[in-house]
């Protein structure tokens, strides 16, 4: 990789975009890309800290004008692109979708997509689930393929697949509902985690392979643990003294019915079927890759 890569990053002032950016800095071998962090709001805290960094422009825009956001970048080489479903589903949906076609037209070479895991690298594919948001980011993909196939693969693509963050465990109202919502499932069922730092080394690395067979129109499971509540209060008392942060009982139970199609479902969802990434193989490929343990120590809002 010769030349500098002009790299369009998404969620920039984000968890899963800001850990790409820092990944990419901070690699030994330099920085042969330049990196465009889209942002509403270039003059944000956030986002003017995005732009003290080396090699990094901001980009004013929003996923509701797709095209616009290419006008500002002459020669876009790859695009790291993350949906929410803040707005919804569909509009999460459209937008994931209209980046992919106006990253097609501007001449994109690579476009690395973060979904959700659905059931573990094989069971992904074909399985939208009944989870509206985990579905939106299943037809994205296809969407992806099919602008890739049309294009006679001139824009290849990557899709890394998270399982359910980290960082939603936090000592505040969200976090404890989070962790509430998780018990009800049963303390001693497992659920599969992920830190969003961990998800940033990994897009890196698809950035930096991106023209590799490891990377090059393939997807990925990710999770750094398999651990129950049971098991994740017991490492948390041990660190940090306390038990892990929760609600009543009784919040929990009404955010998954007042949020039924975002959260009830889902948690349903991790019961009924699960997801499927291998620990073990990520834990081998990535050595570096947090469980919830070195997660709470090293990354969370505890850490010392």
């Amino acid at each position: 990789m010769n030349s500098t890569r002009r790299l369009l990053v998404t969620g920039a002032t984000g968890k899963q975009g800001g850990a790409l950016i820092e990944s990419l800095l901070s690699r030994p071998s330099g920085n042969p890309f330049q990196i465009y962090a889209l942002t509403r709001n270039t003059t944000s805290r956030s986002a003017q800290a995005l732009a003290s960094k080396p090699n990094v422009s901001l980009v004013q825009g929003d996923l509701d004008d797709c095209p616009a956001i290419f006008k500002k970048i002459e020669n876009p080489w790859g695009v790291f692109s993350v949906t929410t479903p803040i707005k919804g589903a569909e509009v999460e949906e459209k937008q994931g979708k209209a980046l992919a076609d106006a990253a097609v037209a501007a001449g994109v070479k690579h476009f690395v997509f973060t979904a959700t895991d659905r059931g573990g690298d094989l069971r992904s594919e074909g399985n939208p689930t009944p989870v509206a948001h985990f579905a939106s980011k299943y037809r994205v993909e296809e969407h992806i393929k099919e602008v890739s196939k049309k294009s006679e693969q001139s824009m290849t693509w990557t899709f890394l697949r998270p399982v359910a963050f980290m960082e939603n465990l936090r000592p505040d109202f969200l976090g404890k509902a989070f962790a509430t919502m998780w018990r009800q499932n049963g303390v001693d069922r497992k659920l599969q985690l992920i830190s969003t730092k961990d998800i940033g080394v990994v897009a890196a690395e698809a950035f930096v392979k991106a023209d590799t067979d490891e990377f090059r129109n393939k997807s990925l499971s990710l999770a750094g643990d398999d651990i129950s509540p049971d098991e994740a209060n017991t490492i948390f008392r041990k660190h940090v003294g306390t038990d892990m942060p929760t609600t009543f009982g009784f919040v929990g139970s009404a955010i998954k019915v007042i949020l039924r199609e975002q959260l009830g479902t889902m948690f349903q969802w991790f019961v009924e079927a699960g997801s499927g990434a291998d620990v073990l193989a990520l834990r081998k490929r990535y050595p570096g890759m947090q469980n919830f343990e070195t997660w709470l120590i090293n990354t969370s809002a505890w850490k010392k």
